[in-house]
């Protein structure tokens, strides 16, 4: 197993991944409110918006610091985190814009904000266990981690 988290950890797969996640969840918040099913869970849809963006967040600083050789800088946060932000406004916008059974919430603009900042911290709570993944080094191949 270990094998293939060395390998989908490389900077270019983490930014596949974080592409299709993104573009994954782009296409759900536009399906509509019909074929979504309906779970008697209280608050459930604000906190499928939580994981929701707390995963895209997580994803994006997982590249950002496997990018930046096992390091990231708080300029690096800070971008990720104000456009997953951005990016839940925008996504809420155009439910309300684009389609006929989605609207603006701003609970869920909210709970993406908090879903953010969770990832956030999921992420500065296992940046140890992800820097121990092998280093790119100068020359495209992959070193060890020095311990």
């Amino acid at each position: 197993m270990m094998p293939i988290i060395k390998k989908l950890s490389e900077p270019r797969n983490l930014l596949w991944i974080g592409i299709c996640y993104t573009l994954c969840i782009t296409a759900i918040f536009f399906t509509p409110a019909s074929e979504i099913p309906k779970l008697d869970i209280l608050f459930f849809d604000k906190i499928a918006h939580v994981a929701i963006h707390g995963l895209l967040c997580f994803v994006w600083l997982w590249y950002g610091f496997r990018y930046d050789k096992n390091h990231i800088s708080s300029r690096i946060v800070f971008v990720v985190l104000i456009a997953c932000f951005c990016y839940g406004v925008v996504i809420e916008a155009f439910q309300h814009w684009f389609t006929l059974t989605r609207t603006f919430d701003l609970f869920d603009v909210v709970a993406n904000g908090v879903g953010s900042l969770l990832g956030l911290f999921v992420f500065w709570k296992l940046q140890n266990r992800i820097s121990i993944m092998p280093k790119q080094s100068t020359n495209g191949n992959q070193k060890e981690p020095e311990l």
